[in-house]
């Protein structure tokens, strides 16, 4: 195969997992390769570390409006998630959320999400028979993400199915499956927390939605507010929801085949996990790329890895290649739950955008982590994983287990 022969755009290009091999190809060419978006926008391939770390970082070149995504999810969405945001108004919404993702509110969900762990784990295991995508891997983020929102408790099934049918967006059998529901469950979840927040802000409590209500920031000297609205709240918090597990979704079902399938790197970990488990979670995060791209807007005319890319034309940055580049990573290519050295990209390559909730995800894998290790040996796998139909995410949807 040649690297003309593979559309990077097209989902089925990801139909057996990332194309490693291919974005191997494509580091070693010179210059950028020209790709074309499905609605026929022509943009750029970014694959090296060096240059996705700095595209990421350069906000005077490179812009993350109106939208980072491209494909099935290349939306403009109104009003614009944070994600979508350049300064100043990203930076007036990530210091108003920030008290949510502080060491110290963090620290408070330590006990919660290993209880939510360990319940998820305990039904597998009184189960016998399991699919760890469906039970485990959708559940763990989003009964953490509720923690952490405060959702009340009677809501949070309700909550869980919308959130449910938003997770492999664009994929046919799941979105049959859904019977079309996940655009309108991105709705649903938007106008519940948009009137919590309401609710908050008439009655404050001690909730998180009170907490980011009542956050200041002093943006007076560039025109902004001072403080978040309770709709900019509750559009933060639908944020979370819908993007906020997609870390901890793959890393679970990645996690677990990448151990079963380096067996000599489950027993390592196993045999010294108080001090590996740190090291592991990184490499997990790192070996997966749960999110495999980004895409970035340039603003001037400008070059990325000797190629000139003009104003106004986009790069994609692909996480997925530069988490594997040989000139950034020892042994690129070798799974190592020891590995020291991991300057990994999975939640951005520096810079104002690094996701908000990395701090949360790394807990949320590591608790996992911690609390199946011991479970591992007496698992197998019982039919082929069976991953979506797309380019966005590196997820298995269904993951058949049974425990021996």
């Amino acid at each position: 195969m040649t690297f003309t022969e593979l559309d990077l755009m097209d989902p089925r290009s990801f139909a057996d997992g990332v194309p490693h091999d291919y974005f191997r190809q494509l580091r070693a060419l010179p210059g950028l390769l020209p790709g074309t978006d499905d609605d026929g926008e022509r943009f750029w391939y970014v694959v090296k570390h060096r240059d996705v770390s700095s595209v990421s970082r350069d906000v005077a070149r490179f812009s993350s409006s109106p939208t980072t995504m491209t494909s099935v999810r290349k939306v403009d969405p109104s009003p614009p998630i944070i994600t979508f945001q350049d300064a100043p108004e990203h930076t007036r919404v990530r210091k108003l959320t920030f008290k949510a993702f502080a060491p110290a509110r963090l620290a408070l969900l330590a006990e919660p999400i290993r209880r939510i762990v360990d319940e998820l784990l305990d039904e597998c295991v009184a189960k016998g028979e399991f699919d760890l995508a469906e039970d485990v891997a959708l559940k763990l983020p989003f009964a953490v993400l509720l923690e952490l929102l405060d959702i009340p408790a009677e809501d949070r099934t309700m909550m869980l199915g919308w959130a449910r049918a938003t997770v492999n967006l664009g994929d046919p059998e799941y979105d049959d499956s859904m019977n079309g529901s996940g655009d309108n469950s991105f709705q649903k979840i938007y106008d519940y927390l948009i009137d919590l927040a309401h609710r908050r802000a008439a009655q404050p409590t001690d909730d998180v939605f009170s907490m980011l209500l009542a956050a200041r920031w002093d943006g007076s000297r560039l025109g902004l507010t001072d403080r978040l609205s309770p709709d900019e709240v509750g559009l933060f918090a639908s944020t979370l929801i819908t993007a906020g597990s997609e870390t901890t979704y793959c890393s679970v079902t990645g996690g677990v085949l990448a151990l079963l399938e380096n067996p000599d790197q489950l027993e390592k970990l196993r045999g010294d996990r108080e001090a590996l488990l740190g090291t592991a979670t990184a490499e997990v995060v790192r070996w997966v790329t749960p999110v495999t791209h980004f895409a970035r807007r340039a603003l001037v005319d400008t070059e990325v890895g000797g190629q000139a890319v003009a104003a106004g034309e986009r790069v994609v940055l692909w996480y997925s290649s530069a988490n594997r580049d040989e000139e950034a990573f020892e042994e690129p290519d070798r799974f190592d739950v020891g590995r020291a050295r991991n300057p990994h990209v999975s939640f951005g390559g520096g810079g104002p955008h690094v996701c908000i909730g990395n701090g949360l995800a790394s807990m949320e894998l590591r608790a996992f982590l911690d609390g199946v290790l011991d479970l591992l040996p007496r698992l197998e796998i019982t039919g082929e994983p069976v991953r979506p139909e797309t380019n966005f995410m590196n997820s298995v949807k269904h993951l058949p287990m049974r425990v021996r």
